[in-house]
């Protein structure tokens, strides 16, 4: 395939397929098929940015955000705007405003001039409305064709819906004001971050009657090392949602959002009870079992402190040094599957060897992939072992899911 500009749909798809395909083969940079995969990567980016773009608040939507935000009712508005009726009427969109008003209103309200001096739209119960916070674009194309939600409601999906659906902290529970996130970049879109975590608590609730009772104090090392030992199984990712749900823990599988290399996120549900939330944006056993148990060392040991949502991108990449709370969640989630004793005197660390990594796995009762994995990311060859790591492998465990 010759690369070139995206134009249509039809190439769009084309180099998404090439992208995962070249992703799990995980090429070093500066190899020719490294620097493919980062070619192919910004082209499909690009083409996003433009197909998928969405509008600035309206002048409306910016002052409605500002009263929200200092608590102001439409009366606290009448000196600034010259009266009752003409703050009623443009507020409703029957009015737009007059220079002196976008004057006024830009002083006293701290709103920038170039935002109250767009066209206003007609500012209706089931209009768009868009989160001014941090003037992110709401990526309802990509969450619309996802297969994320049931017909009958995507249908009724407009950005208007999920702002107050996910993003307005008055309008439901599933806004979490506080969300820390780990291994983020300026480029992170942190609007996408909320929504995808408000979208994963939101199927956590549709499943909680299905669940048993979550008791606090159930997670421990013990705990863990019986959640590792599900990886031996082919089945094991399938097995180990199903034991967790048994003990109150909801395990929800949903892709992350554009413009996010979200690999997994730990959280709380209405009631307190604890939720996984996993991307598999790396399709490979490894990085499955290791974001896993990374997030259930967030749920045992960091939530009650840090908030009620920590989430992490490119888990696989995060070294120890990052931030304490984190190298603390590498570093129980590694010794559940392989204690760091045995680990350094292993044949698998001292002569690494498709034999080696088999033996260690065998004797742990833990997936080779675990093991490989481990070497990839310690010695820095990750194109090493590329056969053991479970490529492929996790995706297909959850048909229920629309992968792109």
């Amino acid at each position: 395939m010759d690369l070139k500009i995206i134009k249509t749909e039809v190439e769009h798809k084309a180099y998404l397929t090439e992208v995962e395909r070249l992703a799990a083969e995980d090429p070093e940079p500066g190899t020719p098929d490294g620097d493919r995969l980062e070619l192919l990567a910004k082209l499909v980016e690009d083409y996003e940015k433009e197909r998928f773009r969405f509008a600035r608040p309206d002048p409306v939507a910016a002052i409605k955000f500002r009263m929200e935000e200092k608590g102001l009712k439409q009366k606290d508005l009448v000196a600034i705007m010259g009266g009752k009726n003409r703050v009623s009427e443009v507020l409703s969109g029957k009015r737009q405003l007059t220079l002196a008003m976008v004057r006024a209103l830009s002083e006293e309200l701290h709103i920038p001039i170039d935002l109250l001096i767009q066209e206003s739209s007609p500012s209706e119960d089931d209009e768009d409305e868009y989160d001014s916070m941090d003037e992110a674009r709401i990526p309802i194309a990509h969450i619309l064709r996802s297969g994320q939600f049931p017909e009958h409601e995507a249908t009724m999906l407009t950005t208007s819906a999920i702002v107050q659906r996910y993003l307005k902290p008055k309008h439901g529970p599933l806004y979490l004001k506080q969300t820390i996130t780990y291994g983020a970049t300026p480029s992170t879109n942190k609007t996408n971050l909320k929504m995808w975590v408000g979208r994963v608590r939101e199927l956590a609730h549709q499943t909680k009657r299905k669940r048993g009772v979550w008791r606090p104090g159930t997670l421990n090392e013990e705990f863990l090392t019986y959640v590792a030992r599900f990886s031996w199984s082919e089945t094991g990712p399938r097995l180990a949602q199903q034991f967790l749900a048994e003990k109150g823990i909801a395990l929800v599988i949903l892709p992350h959002y554009p413009q996010t290399k979200l690999d997994g996120a730990a959280m709380q549900d209405q009631e307190g009870a604890p939720v996984i939330g996993l991307t598999i944006r790396h399709d490979r056993l490894d990085n499955f079992w290791f974001t896993l148990l990374h997030e259930l060392v967030h749920t045992w040991k960091h939530l009650p402190e840090l908030g009620l949502a920590i989430t992490d991108e490119e888990v696989d990449k995060a070294h120890d040094g990052d931030d304490a709370k984190e190298a603390e969640a590498n570093r129980l989630a590694r010794d559940a599957f392989i204690p760091r004793a045995q680990w350094t005197r292993s044949e698998a660390y001292l002569r690494p060897s498709h034999e080696s990594i088999q033996e260690l796995a065998n004797r742990l009762h833990i997936s080779p992939a675990i093991v490989a994995g481990r070497l990839r990311h310690e010695k820095s060859r990750y194109a090493a072992f590329g056969r053991l790591v479970g490529n492929r492998q996790v995706r297909k465990l959850f048909p229920e899911i629309t992968w792109s």
